[in-house]
């Protein structure tokens, strides 16, 4: 069966479970197979970019509820964006003189500007997104290219309540090849090959 949406991975775990009565514990099977790959997943399709508001006098800025991991910030300014430096929280300078924002850290839960902003600015945020399926959010990139990730880690937390040793290891082996190739495939450099057109044939 075809395996890219929410309801088709609960209905594919039922299937391998040959369980028609755990309708209502795997959702939680899911959501325990998304919190660990939250943790072991650093893939490029969980890459996104949003637009967060900053206000005039506002240093200080919550992250969005799905960032999993900030990887960058910005300053949209008149259709460019300049790039604001990260630093660590230790070294990080601030100064309480308002004006554009030069300089992010990472604070709690939260952004920390270098200084106010002066005015209203939008600053660009890429960032990781955490993955969380639902029946309001029913497919995601990591389903979408790796559905094996999805099934094997939802059926390696069903064994547990299964009270099943057998399957664990049966389930946690498979999970755990999906996961190698997943993240060796990320880990291929990102280049682009150089094409020379033979003689004498059209470019």
């Amino acid at each position: 069966m075809a395996l890219s949406t929410y309801a088709q991975l609960k209905q594919a775990v039922a299937d391998w479970l040959d369980r028609r009565d755990l309708g209502d514990r795997i959702p939680d099977f899911i959501a325990l197979a998304e919190s660990r790959l939250n943790r072991l997943l650093r893939l490029r399709a969980m890459e996104v970019e949003v637009v967060i508001r900053a206000a005039a006098g506002i240093d200080w800025l919550d992250l969005p509820e799905d960032c999993l991991e900030p990887l960058g910030v910005w300053r949209k300014v008149e259709g460019w964006r300049q790039a604001l430096s990260f630093q660590a929280q230790g070294g990080f300078a601030r100064t309480d003189l308002s004006g554009p924002p030069r300089a992010w850290s990472l604070q709690g839960e939260g952004i920390r500007l270098d200084r106010p902003c002066e005015v209203g600015t939008n600053l660009i945020l890429a960032m990781r997104q955490r993955i969380r399926l639902s029946d309001a959010v029913p497919t995601n990139p990591v389903l979408a290219s790796c559905p094996d990730l999805y099934l094997f880690g939802t059926l390696m937390e069903a064994a547990p309540y299964l009270r099943d040793a057998d399957l664990l290891a049966l389930f946690a082996a498979r999970y755990g090849a999906a996961l190698a190739e997943a993240n060796a495939l990320e880990a291929r450099p990102l280049t682009l090959a150089r094409l020379t057109p033979e003689a004498g044939l059209p470019c």
